[in-house]
């Protein structure tokens, strides 16, 4: 069998609504490296939890993603917010690779989308965070939209405040 046939099929193994088949999938994708990565990319077309396992799973390769970075930060206008999540989470880990498409979405929008941006820089560099995203981590927290949101938010701020009493430090 063709190694992107066997990746291709492991992908395909994530959306098993068995456990055991999902994380072996995984276990063969990770060894599988960096040529996993534009398959797990082309699932990210697909719908639903194959979607957003994909997602999840790119974010395991960290900076060895970076050419997933574009697809997953489309994700974050998805009206799911499972989506958004598990996209949010990649794109932290895949880290500075990441900005060139995360800043962007968090000036041009307000709400979910600009949320998780947001979430996204002030973990990657939270020198980049401008007011109006700083206003948007506060609004989730004051005004939930989801479960988890308030407590990401939390963490985003938390990170921003302890960047910038560093900086004060440094002066």
């Amino acid at each position: 069998m063709k190694p992107e046939n066997k990746l291709s099929q492991s992908v395909q193994q994530l959306a098993n609504t068995n456990e055991v088949t999902i994380v072996q999938a995984m276990g063969e994708l990770r060894k599988s490296g960096k040529d996993a990565v534009p398959v797990l990319v082309e699932a990210l077309k697909e719908k639903g939890s194959l979607r957003n396992i994909a997602a999840a799973v790119l974010g395991e390769f960290g900076a060895d993603a970076e050419d997933a970075a574009e697809s997953l930060a489309n994700l974050l206008e998805s009206d799911e917010e499972e989506t958004r999540m598990a996209a949010a989470i990649s794109l932290m880990r895949i880290g500075q690779p990441s900005l060139p498409f995360l800043l962007p979405l968090a000036k041009r929008y307000e709400g979910p989308t600009c949320f998780w941006a947001s979430w996204c820089i002030s973990w990657i560099d939270p020198s980049k965070i401008e007011k109006n995203m700083y206003e948007c981590l506060k609004q989730e927290q004051e005004n939930p939209s989801g479960n988890v949101a308030p407590f990401a938010a939390e963490e985003a701020l938390g990170k921003i405040i302890a960047f910038q009493l560093k900086e004060k430090g440094d002066e």
